[in-house]
């Protein structure tokens, strides 16, 4: 090497603080993949893509069954072989008799927000309250404990919580409060549903409050609140989204939930005629414990017992689309919500 390219090299060399003296910096290596991997690379590019898309096509291909088959019952559609109804006959009456050529199902409609609400009614503010006693104030032995006892409770099915409630709490029901008066309908049903949904909304719950940064309660803690003024004031505010979507996703089980209601709700179709017809002096207690039916329950029963084609079994599909809608609408809100409320 001559003189002018060790000038030159001693030049670009950084100055040692200590010495004086120049030094070399270490080259870093260059890597690069081979052509193995970026083939491994592509295929799973590749794979997770039609992952995704078979997901959204089964979505979809749900969707578009559905639609074909309920909106036979409004259109003549191939494969209908019968009349067509109109909409106001089918979601605005609550007569229900298909083989008298009725087929109201506004009572299945309000069956299934009643059970719903009551269920939730309960189970959101307990499963939330839960949640705040075990990610901020459980001892560690305990808040593993109760972890593995929700995880347990989730993974139940739900025909164990409808055969509970069927062969214990409506006996139990009706010898102490109704003297052995039938002792289904809402109340009962609601009660089985929270109990199944109070896990889920526990678990989230939990994870919510746990993913919060430590140095909001540090902080609200610091400036004089009390343990409970944190968690209501700054903690619960914090998690608002992620306790709603706990809160939504509950509901959704809630909502389309069949087995364990259709054993104990009493599947009457007619229970808003049977409500009126009532002469109780306690109206609020006969309509907690009037045999009812939800969409979920009705589609069940009656489902495997009708012609293909038929306005009876056209309009149960049409129930189906109805709860595939109404799910499909609350998560997309409370997706909205949930992202208004962080930004």
């Amino acid at each position: 090497m001559n003189d002018s390219s060790e000038s030159t090299l001693a030049a670009t060399k950084p100055l040692d603080a200590v010495s004086g003296t120049k030094r070399i910096q270490p080259v870093l290596p260059v890597f690069r993949q081979s052509r193995l991997h970026r083939l491994a690379d592509r295929w799973s590019h590749l794979l997770f893509l039609a992952c995704s898309l078979l997901v959204v096509a089964l979505i979809g291909g749900i969707l578009f069954f559905l639609a074909t088959r309920g909106l036979a019952a409004f259109f003549p559609l191939a494969g209908n072989t019968g009349r067509t109804l109109s909409f106001s006959e089918v979601f605005l009456t609550t007569d229900w008799a298909p083989s008298s050529d009725r087929f109201g199902i506004l009572p299945f409609v309000a069956g299934s927000l009643a059970v719903t609400g009551l269920a939730l009614l309960v189970a959101a503010p307990t499963g939330i309250l839960t949640g705040v006693f075990i990610a901020k104030l459980a001892p560690p032995w305990m808040r593993t404990l109760m972890r593995q006892v929700m995880d347990l409770l989730v993974g139940i099915p739900s025909v164990v919580y409808g055969i509970f409630g069927l062969t214990v709490i409506l006996p139990l029901v009706s010898r102490t409060w109704l003297t052995n008066a039938p002792a289904s309908g809402f109340a009962i049903s609601a009660m089985i549903l929270s109990v199944m949904i109070v896990p889920t909304i526990v678990s989230l719950a939990t994870d919510a409050f746990e993913s919060l940064p430590p140095s909001l309660d540090e902080g609200s803690q610091a400036l004089g609140s009390s343990r409970w003024q944190a968690i209501w004031h700054v903690l619960m505010p914090a998690a608002k989204p992620r306790l709603l979507t706990a809160t939504v996703l509950g509901l959704g089980r809630a909502i389309g939930e069949a087995m364990a209601v259709q054993m104990v709700i009493g599947n009457n179709p007619q229970w808003i005629a049977l409500m009126r017809e009532s002469t109780d002096r306690a109206p609020f207690l006969r309509a907690l414990f009037t045999p009812a039916a939800t969409l979920t329950t009705e589609l069940v029963q009656e489902l495997p017992n009708t012609a293909a084609g038929s306005p009876w079994n056209n309009v149960l599909f049409a129930m189906g689309l109805l709860l595939y809608l109404l799910t499909m609408v609350l998560i997309l809100t409370t997706r909205r919500l949930g992202r208004g409320q962080e930004a």
